[in-house]
């Protein structure tokens, strides 16, 4: 190596140190100073380890005082280089001296990392280049986003979250009925939108009892971790003296914080993108929690409401949520009650078209139909694949209540050993009870299940109870502890006691009679007599709660809960009403079937239709069949975590232990020191809450994705080619070009052009052979080659190798301009037909927002001016040289 004061040069070992320039010479000695850091280094001349930075014609160089320029000559004196350029600012002709070059240099471009000697695996090269296809693949599935909840994937919810996910600006109203899954839907869509960027700061208002089970289902199925802002929470954040809630962007608060008048004025002071509001019908309108409310559906442009019982509080209640939803459409009550009963007139047409099989005229029906674009509400009779319920009550003497229904349980466990059995009863302290009783007295072994457990503990005891080969039989819980929770592979529930609400006890039964459960359940009622319970079953019994759905229950107690009550409290003061008695069952029976058969007739045949239309499915659920193939998935983590130095401890064929080593390359986020239980399999997952469900979705495998295609991992590789047909010492050079279009989040351009890799393969003479050799041909023939040696040939290929870069750009811009028009074609195609759909939707369904039409329109030109300047990069080098054995 000749060195000369003035030299650029690149240090092979501290690339992080940027460009150096020589500064002294002294006998065999050379002074290197780095100006990024100003530290100089001292090397001996013969084994330096120093690569010369040497620019070439049309590449981009850097000067000193902040500009840049495109060499067009390159002139060398005395050893010495002096480039002559065009500015990229203005244009005007250059002259820069190599010393005047800046001194940063982009220390993980792979020429730089080239032209200094660094290498990686090759196992590591083709670990990047696999992940450039998965992103790719992801980031163009309809499916993203929808995959990675720990749940069944359910059609009906699958539509209403594509649906709507995907809208302008969503303002929807989801109202399934009890037990299809609204917060699932409304999850699926949260998250979708949170990984498309269409939406980045989120807020969830929840009953106040529901708070800690929302953020536990958020982090449980969605791995979204949500922050809760009660009034505690907000008088710790006011004393940094910020916005309240300007640290989080994912807020959950309860529904009280809306009528404290300090703190939900914060809200205001925030720029939120959704507002998801559960149980919406709890808020009166006449209260002063749904006038805030009502500003807040005016501040924020996407809004999702959630209630099973839209129009519990009747008709104009109802109307004021819609109104919160579109106060433009929904403005007078009289003409929404003339327009909804004109509606009725097209069930008949639109039964007849379902039935027959003439679904574009039923599309174009339903598409008509007023509230259908702005109100989702699915009906179990519609979706089906309920399980039948049997009810099995055992009526016990009078007597010790506890001690009888103990006995009963003892017997019932043993008469049905090798099944499965869930307890709810009312309070964490009869849980602890009989889970003491039946460990003491008989010896048997049951998990606990209450609202005094932390979630690990919770998750132990669910996992102890799911487990077939050591579980137990009996799960033990209270009331509220088992909230949020189904446990679709028992079939058995047991009621050891009753409460006193229907929508209690629909709850409790709801969490064994859920979609997803592929057996009858057989519910079991010890009743003693002379009991608070035998008053409650009797009443239950007679409005049909236990063998059907009861959506009615809650106007029922509403009516009888007087009633109900007196004869709790009579029969315990031993002057029982029996007359009293007899006639509260019988109205109970006859005021529960008028009620059916009012619900019956007043069912909305035509919302039940449009809240789920199984045939445009079709495209989605192939989708999500192509991307949701665990085996490649877990071969792809598999392979990245050996390489960045976690261990995975195979549990059993569907799970594994996961956990960092002294050797990991780099934190992982998410991932705890001691580790954590992981499954690629959707069904292990469901039934062993305590294992981390691992998808294209989850965090883990987007920050895999992340590190091997933005950082530099794999970005350099030399591999020893053995072909006895190629001459030995030929060599071949593979670049990888990554492609993106950069454009705001929210406008999803990733759907239309995700992530690229284009490849160009060169020999030794520059020639290209891309199209001659495909991808992956080589990769047979090619062994790893070590540190020392790779570092070698780069040395003897550097000035051959940073020539074959600049060739390859021009292939690599073809390639991109093709995908380009492309993906252009793609969305004039797509798009105007969205456009012209609304458009026409228009003219029959006023419930077609200007906005979404104008919002089309601009995504459409934005997206197109966007693809005009694609970012073309290279992305990673392979250099193969073939010396066969």
């Amino acid at each position: 190596m000749q060195f000369i004061p003035g030299q650029r040069w690149l240090s092979e070992t501290e690339m992080e140190q940027g460009l150096g320039m020589v500064s002294q010479l002294q006998g065999r000695m050379v002074t290197v100073l780095f100006p990024v850091t100003g530290e100089f280094r001292h090397y001996a001349m013969n084994e330096a380890p120093l690569a010369r930075y040497r620019l070439l014609v049309d590449e981009q160089g850097h000067h000193g005082d902040g500009w840049s320029f495109r060499v067009t000559q390159v002139d060398e004196q005395d050893g010495l280089l002096t480039y002559h350029g065009i500015r990229d600012d203005s244009d005007e002709a250059v002259v820069v001296p190599e010393a005047q070059l800046a001194a940063q240099v982009a220390t993980n471009h792979p020429l730089t990392r080239i032209l200094a000697g660094k290498v990686d695996r090759l196992d590591m090269y083709q670990l990047r280049q696999q992940a450039q296809q998965h992103l790719h693949n992801w980031q163009s599935s309809p499916a993203a986003g929808l995959i990675g909840a720990r749940a069944d994937l359910l059609p009906h919810q699958l539509y209403v979250a594509s649906q709507i996910a995907d809208r302008h600006h969503p303002r929807v109203l989801l109202a399934d009925e009890v037990g299809l899954g609204k917060t699932i839907e409304a999850g699926l869509i949260l998250q979708r939108r949170l990984l498309t960027g269409r939406s980045e700061r989120i807020l969830i208002v929840v009953p106040d009892s529901l708070a800690h089970q929302w953020l536990v289902e958020l982090l449980r199925r969605f791995n979204l971790g949500f922050s809760l802002f009660d009034v505690e929470r907000c008088e710790q954040a006011a004393l940094d003296g910020d916005a309240i809630f300007a640290s989080e962007q994912l807020v959950l608060i309860p529904q009280s914080l809306l009528a404290n008048p300090i703190w939900s004025g914060e809200l205001f002071e925030v720029s939120w993108d959704l507002l998801i509001v559960d149980e919406a019908h709890q808020l009166a309108p006449t209260e002063k929690s749904f006038a805030l409310l009502q500003q807040l559906t005016q501040h924020i442009p996407s809004v999702l409401l959630l209630t099973a019982t839209p129009e519990q509080a009747g008709l104009e209640a109802h109307f004021a949520r819609l109104q919160l939803l579109d106060p433009d459409r929904f403005n007078d009550f009289e003409a929404f009650i003339e327009e909804q009963e004109s509606y009725q007139a097209l069930v008949p047409k639109a039964e007849a078209l379902a039935n027959s099989g003439q679904l574009e005229a039923l599309d174009e029906l339903l598409d008509s139909y007023g509230t259908g674009r702005v109100m989702f509400r699915n009906s179990r009779r519609h979706i089906g694949g309920f399980p039948n319920r049997h009810l099995q009550v055992t009526e016990l003497d009078e007597g010790d209540a506890l001690l009888k229904r103990f006995e009963w349980l003892v017997a019932l466990l043993k008469s049905h050993k090798n099944e499965k059995f869930v307890l709810i009863c009312k309070s964490s302290e009869l849980v602890l009870a009989l889970h003491e009783m039946l460990r003491v007295q008989q010896g048997i072994h049951a998990a606990v299940f209450h609202e005094g457990l932390s979630l690990v503990e919770r998750d132990r005891a669910a996992a102890y109870f799911a487990s077939p080969e050591d579980g137990c039989q009996l799960l033990l819980c209270s009331e509220i502890g088992s909230e949020g929770r189904n446990f679709q592979f028992a079939q058995h529930l047991i009621l050891f006691d009753l409460p006193r609400h229907p929508d209690l006890l629909e709850q409790r039964i709801g969490r064994l009679d859920r979609l997803g459960q592929k057996d009858d359940i057989y519910i079991h009622v010890p009743v003693v007599a002379n009991s608070a319970e035998q008053i409650l079953f009797a009443w239950y019994e007679a409005m049909n709660a236990f063998t059907q759905t009861n959506a009615i229950g809650a106007m029922l107690h509403q009516h009888f809960a007087p009633a109900l009550e007196q004869l709790i409290d009579s029969q315990a003061n031993a002057d029982f009403d029996q007359d009293l008695f007899e006639t509260t069952l019988q109205e109970t029976r006859d005021l529960a079937a008028k009620m059916r058969v009012a619900a019956d007739a007043g069912r909305d045949r035509l919302q039940e239709l449009n809240a789920f239309r199984p045939h445009q499915m079709n495209t989605l659920l192939e989708a999500i069949k192509t991307i949701q193939q665990a085996a490649e998935l877990e071969l792809f983590m598999l392979s990245f975590w050996d390489r960045f130095g976690l261990e995975f401890d195979r549990l059993n064929d569907e799970s594994g232990w996961l956990y960092p080593t002294e050797q990991m390359r780099i934190p992982m986020a998410g991932l705890p020191e001691e580790g954590l239980t992981v499954t690629f399999s959707r069904s292990y997952a469901l039934a062993h809450e305590d294992v981390t469900f691992l998808s294209w979705d989850h965090p883990l495998v987007q920050q895999a994705l992340e590190l091997l295609t933005r950082d530099t991992f794999g970005s350099t590789a030399v591999a020893l080619l053995q072909n006895r047909a190629l001459t030995a010492g030929a060599w071949f050079i593979e670049l990888q070009f990554s492609s993106v279009v950069l454009a705001p989040k929210q406008l999803a351009v990733q759907e239309f052009y995700p992530h690229h890799s284009f490849r160009v393969l060169l020999d030794g003479q520059a020639r290209d052979l891309t199209d001659k050799v495909a991808p992956g041909v080589l990769d047979k023939h090619l062994q790893f080659l070590d540190k020392k040696q790779a570092r070698l040939l780069l040395k003897q290929l550097r000035s051959e190798c940073q020539q074959a870069i600049q060739t390859a750009w021009k292939p690599a811009e073809l390639q991109q301009q093709k995908a380009i028009e492309r993906a252009a074609e793609q969305v004039n195609t797509q798009l105007s037909t969205d456009l012209n759909r609304l458009l026409k939707l228009q003219q029959t369904n006023p419930l077609v927002r200007e906005s979404e039409i104008a919002a089309v329109k601009q995504r459409r030109e934005e997206l197109l001016a966007a693809f005009e300047q694609p970012l073309l990069q290279l992305d990673s080098v392979r250099i193969m040289v073939n010396m066969p054995a």
